[in-house]
């Protein structure tokens, strides 16, 4: 499946994000995106408690949805994919979703 999102920079000009089979990238064509360096072994350094938590972070949950579904609070979530962030390499939703995905998590 492939398309393109029409979007609007922080400053207003127009913009395209492109999504195709190798991912998405900005009409400047840079990565939308960007995975950090992760080496191979990057998940199994996640607890079990760490992949539960990116499993259901990779099927679209909420930090609210995730915490009720564990019994977790939801500040303690927040503290687990921050964790789960630094451990993939990653800073946003999307890129450790994709990681799970990649990588047979979700």
């Amino acid at each position: 499946m492939s398309g393109t999102l029409r979007t609007t920079n922080t400053y207003g000009s127009p913009g395209a994000i492109s999504v195709g089979k190798g991912g998405a990238q900005l009409d400047s064509g840079m990565p939308a995106v960007r995975l950090g360096h992760v080496d191979a072994v990057g998940v199994q350094h996640l607890t079990p408690r760490q992949a539960e938590v990116l499993r259901l972070l990779a099927r679209g949950w909420t930090d609210a949805q995730i915490a009720d579904e564990l019994f977790l609070s939801r500040r303690t979530v927040h503290a687990h994919l921050r964790e789960i962030f630094r451990k993939l390499g990653v800073s946003h939703r999307s890129a450790a979703t994709r990681y799970a995905i990649e990588h047979g998590l979700a």
